[in-house]
């Protein structure tokens, strides 16, 4: 079979209309999800873009694949999910989906598209630079002149059908991720797209009660960037936020309708995640970088004919792309792996009796361990935050000072630990 991932930068798991959002309207997605199988508990490995793509294409944690942020570099060549389908003779190519790091051989080729200066005038140049500065880019939204057509995401978009019909009229088996940049911010979608929002609609984030604990020094830290936002402000950024999920809605919407066209559906596995998500004014923090639910809990579905539609509640993550990619296609799945193959979870109403009961994420020195009912987030190693995920979904009351939960954060930490020490030298 073809393989096609798509994957959306920043997108967070309940922004999609098929994931319980009112707000927008997001069709072509929905029309992927009634016939995925989809992992309603699925989370990034990494709160932040290279992070997590290094463990979508490895199958390993951030700290055993060593990038703990965008600008670091793997500790050592990656075996990636490209090679293993290569041997095999797969095409495997990427469409600004893999943040290549050094000078290692990542095993995708690198189909570029058309770059954006070479369709902007000078005039949307300057509009891009503006809309990208940096207290633009952080504290504002609004609706933008550019149109959808001279977004970037159009032109990834353009390319991936370019390569499917190329690919189609070849003959290739082919393997290609597809990495559209909305709706990372800036968050100035077209005029249209933001415009069609009724702001006065949008429900404004949940406040922490005042009785609960003060939050830990890095997220106080964190919230006074956008602690002067005004309330119709923080409904521009809602507006800005879901206009662009709209608009690449359509842009995933090219990609399904030519796999569609060249009547490729029933020999296509298309897989649908993002790298991150995106706070959105909850916790008083905008863009990622934190262990919250809105950051970490991603947006995760797999389609094709084989596998019946449904919706999965086990926890899932990054790391099991890979290895779920291997055992589909009958590859040996490397032993070092983080992940755990999905195909039984595709196939079957009974999960494993063996299915993992946690998962973990990492950005520079700061670690989460998640399970169904908890969450711990480590700071500079050490223990800084507990939530009773089950109890407390909100994120609101931190029990860390508790000491009747003593016993849960020793515990956790030495799942994460015994996690840590299994990199593979």
């Amino acid at each position: 079979m073809n393989i096609v991932v798509i994957i959306c930068d920043q997108l967070r798991y309940d922004a999609l209309q098929c994931n319980g959002n009112p707000y927008v309207q997001t069709p072509n997605l929905n029309r992927l999800a009634e016939r995925s199988v989809q992992f309603t508990n699925a989370f990034t490995s990494a709160p932040i873009c290279s992070p997590a793509r290094h463990s979508l294409i490895s199958g390993m944690y951030p700290f055993a694949h060593g990038v703990i942020d965008n600008e670091v570099k793997p500790v050592k060549p990656l075996e990636t999910i490209a090679h293993k389908l290569n041997a095999v003779g797969y095409r495997s190519a990427h469409i600004t989906a893999v943040p290549e790091k050094g000078n290692f051989d990542y095993g995708f080729e690198s189909a570029r598209p058309q770059s954006l200066n070479d369709i902007l005038s000078e005039q949307d140049k300057s509009i891009v630079a503006w809309e990208n500065s940096r207290p633009v880019l952080r504290l504002t939204a609004g609706p933008s002149t550019r149109t959808k057509e001279q977004h970037k995401g159009f032109l990834v978009a353009e390319r991936a059908v370019q390569f499917i019909e190329e690919a189609a009229d070849k003959g290739e088996k082919f393997h290609l991720w597809v990495g559209f940049p909305e709706p990372h911010p800036p968050f100035y979608p077209p005029k249209p797209f933001f415009e069609k929002f009724d702001q006065s609609k949008f429900k404004l984030p949940e406040e922490m009660p005042e009785t609960a604990p003060a939050p830990h020094p890095f997220i106080t830290k964190r919230q006074k960037e956008w602690s002067h936002l005004t309330s119709a402000e923080t409904l521009q950024m809602f507006a800005g936020y879901y206009g662009l999920v709209e608009m690449v809605d359509q842009f995933v919407g090219m990609v399904l309708d030519t796999v569609e066209r060249l009547n490729m559906a029933d020999d296509t596995l298309i897989v649908f995640t993002s790298d991150h998500g995106e706070q959105l004014g909850e916790h008083g923090m905008y863009f990622k970088f934190v262990m919250r639910e809105q950051s970490v809990h991603i947006p995760f579905m797999i389609s094709h004919p084989k596998f019946a539609p449904g919706v999965r509640d086990e926890l899932a993550a990054h790391v099991d792309l890979f290895p779920t990619l291997c055992d589909i296609v009958g590859l040996e799945i490397p032993e070092y792996m983080h992940g755990h193959s999905l195909k039984a979870l595709l196939e079957s109403e009974v999960a494993p009796d063996n299915w993992r009961k946690e998962v973990f994420a990492q950005m520079e020195d700061r670690f989460m361990i998640r399970t169904e009912t908890w969450k711990l987030n480590l700071y500079d190693e050490k223990p800084g935050e507990l939530y009773n995920i089950s109890e407390d979904p909100k994120e609101f009351n931190n029990l860390i000072e508790h000491a009747e939960y003593t016993d849960v954060v020793h515990r956790l930490k030495k799942v994460l630990d015994e996690k840590r020490a299994t990199v593979n030298e």
